[in-house]
């Protein structure tokens, strides 16, 4: 075991962001809302937050399937 310090930034993984967030079944009320509370999210900068709102629509959007 060495001395060293380490950063958070300096170990954390680089993973990318995805590319797309998840779209909401047209006419279902309930992805439009999980949809509008991502929209908040996002002009918040409360980017915890639209993580979830977008796993919460990935998962109800395979109920549509």
């Amino acid at each position: 075991m060495n001395d060293e310090t380490w950063s958070h930034s300096e170990v954390m993984a680089d993973l990318p962001l995805p590319q797309r967030w998840p779209a909401p079944v047209g006419g279902c009320a309930d992805c439009a809302a999980l949809a509008d509370l991502r929209g908040g999210a996002w002009e918040r900068g409360d980017l915890s937050a639209l993580s979830d709102c977008d796993v919460l629509l990935r998962r109800h959007a395979e109920a549509h399937r």
